[in-house]
């Protein structure tokens, strides 16, 4: 396959039950087939989410949890991964582990069907 840097999508995901976490967002290289596919689907006003990918084009979705996968593994190696602030009453702060904002924790639990995301064109 012909990998392009002009051929670039943004990957923006999120995890059912890691609300925590919040989003996350990474850059990926598609051949410039896979590309213009998006690009034409973009045009005639489709969502390039995972609803839509995975009717549509489901090598492409599967090559997306992959990479997504691989991305919260990678997250999931940062010191701080699952660490957040509380705000205490009077106004002072603190850190610690949760659970559901780690990235870690999101690559050993989650399935595939947990996984939303949406690309963004380059």
């Amino acid at each position: 396959m012909d990998y392009d840097l002009n051929n670039t999508i943004e990957i923006t995901y999120s995890v059912f039950g890691f609300e925590e976490a919040g989003e996350t967002s990474f850059d990926m290289n598609v051949s410039e087939n896979i590309y213009n596919k998006l690009q034409d689907a973009l045009l005639e006003g489709e969502v390039l989410d995972d609803y839509y990918i995975s009717n549509n084009m489901k090598g492409l979705h599967k090559k997306i949890l992959k990479a997504i996968r691989r991305n919260m593994y990678e997250e999931g190696q940062d010191i701080n991964d699952g660490i957040i602030e509380e705000r205490l009453f009077w106004g002072g702060t603190y850190e610690e582990y949760d659970t559901n904002a780690s990235h870690m924790e999101m690559h050993n639990s989650a399935i595939d069907e947990e996984i939303e995301y949406t690309i963004y064109l380059g």
